[in-house]
């Protein structure tokens, strides 16, 4: 299995792509087989309220940040 394929890698970038504007099915859209925990992901930000939205994505938001964090530590 690629990193790309991995479950963080995906829904950090669909994170990010959220970020940068992209939305629905282009947030997965360069995954061949998107894992089913960041088609989740991807649901999840597609949720009709800001305030289900918005925590979705904080919480992956600080996932990724918390990683990244434990990298620059090592």
């Amino acid at each position: 299995m690629s990193q790309f394929d991995r479950r963080d890698f995906q829904c950090a970038f669909a994170a990010l792509s959220y970020l940068a504007g992209r939305r629905d099915d282009e947030l997965l859209e360069p995954f061949a087989a998107p894992h089913l925990e960041a088609r989740a992901f991807q649901s999840r930000l597609a949720q009709p309220e800001r305030e289900r939205r918005a925590e979705a994505l904080a919480r992956e938001l600080a996932r990724l940040a918390s990683a990244l964090e434990a990298r620059a530590i090592r």
